[in-house]
């Protein structure tokens, strides 16, 4: 029984081993790298009508927007002329030890962005003078500069990264407004915009460490099937050693004759 058992946990991590080997040689999952650069905008005012206008052609993820000096009971809105951006109260903080981007995961692991407002318009109320507004734009681009995706080969993968990168571009026009009591307040400090533009940089194929991950697959089995292995012999051999106990008490003290 025992040859059986160890016989077969060799062969079953054997196989296994394999398994873990051959699958980190060919991956469907490819590494894509993009530009994440922080620009500052330069925003003009139009016929002095009270709004800051700019104009911008990239792929772009962050939007934020700040003021100062502004009038008690204030409320600013940026626009957009083409494309929808989201908002949240909570973007930038702290959330389960991640930065809140709008990429909430559900039970069911599917990405929801209804946690954040979808709008071509958003208002920002003041405080203390100022409005920090922050927002995102692209939520499919990589916030972090580096994102993946399943392809059946390089081509495809390439392919698909540039689709996200172009389908993320376009002609916008961005408008800024202070309002107070429903009247656009003059102001003569211009408002700061700051993007965060993408540009496809590289597309490589996602790889592991065939030896590396092949020994922690083999590390983690052999430690399955020891346990599977030492809980038996341990309960085997002390029933043995119980059972010789046992003979040996008879032995040394048989029962009275008649």
């Amino acid at each position: 029984m025992l040859r059986t058992m160890i016989g077969l946990g060799m062969t079953l991590i054997l196989l296994l081993s394999y398994a873990v080997y051959s699958n980190t040689l060919d991956s469907e999952y490819y590494r894509f790298e993009t530009t994440n650069e922080e620009v500052v905008l330069a925003t003009v005012e139009l016929d002095g009508d009270g709004k800051w206008y700019v104009t911008t052609t990239s792929a772009i993820s962050w939007l934020n927007v700040s003021m100062e000096n502004l009038p008690e009971g204030s409320e600013m809105t940026v626009s957009s002329s083409s494309t929808p951006f989201y908002t949240s109260e909570s973007l930038g903080a702290d959330n389960a030890g991640r930065m809140f981007t709008c990429k909430d995961i559900d039970e069911d692991f599917e990405l929801i962005v209804e946690s954040c407002d979808l709008a071509f318009s958003h208002e920002s109320l003041e405080t203390n003078g100022m409005v920090e507004f922050k927002s995102i734009v692209a939520i499919e681009l990589p916030l972090g500069g580096v994102g993946y995706i399943e392809a059946d080969d390089y081509d495809g993968a390439f392919e698909k990264a540039t689709d996200r990168i172009s389908e993320a571009e376009g002609i916008t026009t961005w408008s800024v407004e202070v309002r107070k009591s429903g009247e656009i307040v003059n102001l003569s400090d211009t408002p700061e915009i700051h993007v965060v533009t993408h540009e496809l940089v590289s597309v490589e194929e996602f790889k592991l460490d065939p030896i590396t991950e092949t020994l922690y697959g083999l590390a983690s089995l052999i430690g399955c099937f020891t346990m599977m292995i030492v809980v038996p012999m341990i309960a085997y051999f002390s029933s043995m050693a119980r059972q010789k106990k046992e003979d040996r008490l008879r032995a040394e003290n048989p029962p009275p004759k008649d």
